[in-house]
């Protein structure tokens, strides 16, 4: 998919060894598609997260 829009960002050292690492393994195709999934993952992260505490106040309140 192309980018609908572009930035620039900066990454540490070993953060852009990771993402040349799962290029070079074939894993994604860019360093792009990695930075794209981790975001996409942090976002799911978020949610879930969300989620849980959402349960979590409805259990507490079934339970008064």
């Amino acid at each position: 998919m192309a980018a609908k829009h572009s930035r620039h960002i900066a990454l540490t050292e070993p953060l852009i060894a990771y993402a040349e690492a799962q290029v070079a393994k074939g894993e994604y195709t860019s360093i792009s598609e990695v930075v794209r999934t981790a975001l996409r993952l942090l976002i799911e992260r978020e949610a879930a997260k969300v989620h849980r505490g959402a349960a979590n106040a409805e259990a507490v309140h079934d339970r008064a």
